[in-house]
């Protein structure tokens, strides 16, 4: 077993030497030009941005990239009714956990809101808005995986504008022609300055620009790119206030070309109850002894996405076989009750709900599409499940339907 990887402020730090300071520049050179390191060719007053490729970080990469066929797989055994109920409850716990990060607050119910009028305006082009809904449409469009990556800086501020300009005080908004344009400090905990944002609005406009240019490299991999302009993101804080949400937003636009789905929905919780690690690594980056190398922060970032990956295994695998079980219950039902083909269709629709969905109700919108049919028609099936006592009417305009007690009881929910 080799040594373990360290940083160079810690190298540094640690030798007793006369020729300390030579000893730091020359490490910090090979480390730079090593074969295996990806440099950016980005310039901060860090030094060039790069990511060495130690044994933590290659191991890192490849249980991520085993995990993620797992997770893969299991994605891929449940059905596209609750695979879609899955995702709006993740779009809406990533929505609370990256608001409550910055200090925004919002409720579940807010939240929820905001997905379904989202969804709505997708789906039929409305124009109606309810708080975060903009935020949540952003989440929403991450389900085509040809989501349109920022082209310029000017999409950036148009992902801001979507983000988080509505929970922005009027002094906080940007003032200058994209950004802002006078300076900006971040303040710790106790009201010490911990980060300085970059200096000057073109300086500012450089670094976004070179922060696109960076994930649309093919010199190197895709995940790191990503996760080396998270850093660079919120290192240049290009707005007064929401560069937080913004940052965790682009993070996770740009991972959702090689991440699956669920995975990439878990990031800003898993983020949120790890956010003392997840500053941290910031801090370390940003020591200038560092002169710039990423490789600690980008080996966090992985290590919250393998904890993400972790946790889908383990609650997929649940579902995936709470669901087989429960379909072997539905078929001998269905046979008991002797129930047409659709109303099968609809009783496992009511059952995916029941296992997946918050809501945890079957509309009669939902029936129909689901069948392909009429509304009149599908209410005939609806009215089947109600009959056998098998589906109960929480609401009768609009008509929505759920489990009922007596096939809550048959699944063991």
């Amino acid at each position: 077993m080799g040594m373990k990887y360290r940083s160079l402020a810690r190298l540094f730090h640690a030798d007793r030497s006369n020729d300390s300071y030579n000893n730091h520049e020359r490490l910090a050179r090979q480390r730079l030009d090593a074969d295996s390191t990806f440099r950016t060719g980005i310039i901060t007053p860090l030094g060039e941005l790069f990511t060495a490729m130690p044994r933590e970080t290659t191991l890192l990469m490849e249980r991520i990239l085993l995990a993620e066929r797992l997770v893969s797989k299991l994605w891929n055994q449940i059905p596209g009714v609750m695979r879609w109920d899955y995702i709006r409850h993740s779009i809406s716990e990533e929505l609370l956990a990256t608001n409550e990060m910055e200090g925004v607050r919002s409720t579940r119910k807010e939240i929820k809101r905001a997905v379904e009028t989202a969804e709505k305006a997708r789906a039929e082009g409305d124009k109606s808005k309810a708080r975060f809904s903009e935020f949540a449409k952003l989440y929403l469009n991450l389900t085509d995986k040809d989501a349109t990556l920022p082209l310029g800086i000017a999409d950036i501020r148009d992902i801001y504008d979507k983000v988080a300009l509505d929970e922005i005080a009027q002094k906080d908004k940007p003032d200058g022609e994209l950004f802002r344009k006078s300076d900006v400090e971040v303040l710790g905990p106790h009201g010490t300055p911990i980060h300085s944002g970059v200096k000057g609005e073109g300086n500012i406009s450089a670094l976004l620009a070179d922060m696109i240019h960076l994930v649309e490299s093919d010199e190197i991999p895709h995940v790191l790119a990503a996760i080396m302009s998270h850093f660079l993101f919120e290192y240049v804080h290009p707005f007064y206030d929401g560069n937080g949400r913004t940052g965790r937003y682009l993070l996770a636009l740009y991972l959702n070309h090689d991440l699956t789905m669920p995975t990439v929905l878990s990031l800003s919780r898993i983020i949120a109850e790890n956010k003392n690690a997840y500053y941290k690594a910031f801090t370390e980056a940003e020591d200038k002894l560092n002169c710039g190398e990423l490789t600690f922060f980008v080996n966090t970032m992985l290590g919250f996405i393998q904890k993400a990956q972790s946790e889908l295994i383990d609650e997929l695998g649940e579902k995936v076989d709470r669901l087989g079980k429960s379909s072997d219950i539905c078929k001998r039902i269905a046979e008991q009750h002797g129930l047409s083909p659709n109303a099968i269709d609809l009783l496992y629709s009511i059952v995916q709900e029941e296992l997946f969905d918050s809501s945890k109700y079957l509309s009669l919108d939902d029936a129909a599409y689901h069948l392909g049919l009429s509304k009149q028609s599908a209410r005939k099936y609806i009215g089947e499940l109600l009959d056998a006592g098998l589906a109960a009417r929480t609401s009768a305009r609009p008509m929505k339907v759920q489990a009922s007690g007596r096939l809550r009881e048959a699944l063991s929910i």
